[in-house]
């Protein structure tokens, strides 16, 4: 990854930023939060929104655990944690970085503690059988690995292994659709605002506000650049009533957004978007992060959880007590696992 000449900030990309995109390392990615209000209302730029707000709007637990989110929110902006560097982090859901890039991780970790930022550092989408030298690095400069949420992959690389019962269904059912599925490279500014308003239809008015809440200029300029490939599904009609945002790194494959029409024709959209995705994945034989979220829909495709971590250093403080605060909370969450998230309804 490396940085591209856009011509665009991060408030072009993102209306609920809040934060703004530098690079370090010469081609690292960080977020950091916008000196100037407002703050961000988005997941991707803020930690604290993923673990407490998003969390107790997609929570399916109790009502008082609901509620004890929402007050942990209020402590977590009190504490200052809302003002934050995220290394590593371009604005989407699941950032993968290939081994190499581990040093520079480390190293503008590094170079933000020495400046003596008055905010929280972060490092977000850290899977511990990917990155556990890394974690281990973070955690000897005084960063606590906290869980973040559960992801699911697809593991494709040597092929299919199983095919379970849904996911057998879903290909056959996009087989029988009329849909066209085709990968685009380019996209012109119509189908730019098409993709931004199937995002929206899902992302932001069915799920969240927390989600990115991107324009039209981002996925012109994802795939324009060719950091990022569409996959889309077109009706007969000749409509684009499907995407998804395809990014790869290595031989991970990520789906950075997608978006779909409800109401189009078939036995569910979604299904048919799915199951184009998986027929890329393994036509490549790649690895499909496929985020976070439906899990109940992707475990019975055959996906396998993962607990994912986000390390946090808190910055410099009276008896330094937001350190020891951060370091009794790992604690008490250490041992987590992805089971008890999905129990939560992960």
């Amino acid at each position: 990854m490396s940085p591209a000449p856009w011509g665009h900030s991060l408030s072009e990309w993102m209306l609920n930023a809040g934060a703004e995109l530098h690079w370090e390392q010469g081609d690292l990615p960080v977020t950091v939060t916008s000196e100037q209000k407002p703050l961000p209302a988005c997941y991707i730029t803020s930690p604290k929104i993923a673990w407490f707000d998003y969390a107790a709007d997609e929570l399916q637990g109790p009502f008082i655990l609901k509620m004890s989110l929402k007050a942990l929110s209020h402590l977590a902006n009190w504490i200052g944690m809302s003002k934050n560097a995220i290394v590593g982090n371009f604005p989407i859901s699941t950032n993968v970085w290939e081994s190499v890039k581990d040093s520079a991780i480390c190293e503008a970790s590094r170079s933000l503690i020495l400046k003596k930022l008055k905010r929280y550092l972060f490092v977000r989408n850290l899977l511990s059988h990917q990155h556990g030298s890394l974690l281990t690095e973070l955690q000897g400069m005084g960063f606590v690995a906290l869980p973040a949420r559960v992801i699911y992959e697809f593991d494709l690389r040597m092929g299919v292994q199983s095919k379970p019962s849904h996911l057998a269904r879903d290909l056959s059912a996009l087989k029988k659709s009329h849909l066209k599925v085709s990968t685009l490279d380019t996209i012109d500014d119509l189908q730019a605002e098409r993709m931004q308003a199937l995002y929206e239809l899902i992302y932001i008015k069915k799920h969240s506000v927390f989600n990115a809440n991107y324009t039209p200029v981002f996925f012109k300029d994802m795939i324009n650049s060719k950091w990022m490939s569409c996959l889309s599904l077109m009706n007969e009609e000749g409509d684009m009533v499907a995407f998804a945002l395809l990014h790869q790194v290595g031989d991970t494959l990520t789906v950075p957004a997608l978006g779909y029409w409800e109401s189009a024709t078939g036995p569910g959209i979604y299904r048919l978007l799915f199951a184009s995705i998986y027929n890329y994945t393994l036509e490549r034989q790649l690895l499909l992060n496929y985020s976070s979220g439906a899990g109940d829909f992707k475990r019975k495709r055959g996906a396998r959880g993962r607990l994912e971590y986000t390390a946090v250093k808190a910055p410099s403080s009276f008896l330094n007590w937001k350190s020891r605060l951060l370091s009794w909370i790992g604690k008490k969450t250490e041992h987590l696992t992805e089971d008890d998230l999905i129990r939560l309804g992960a």
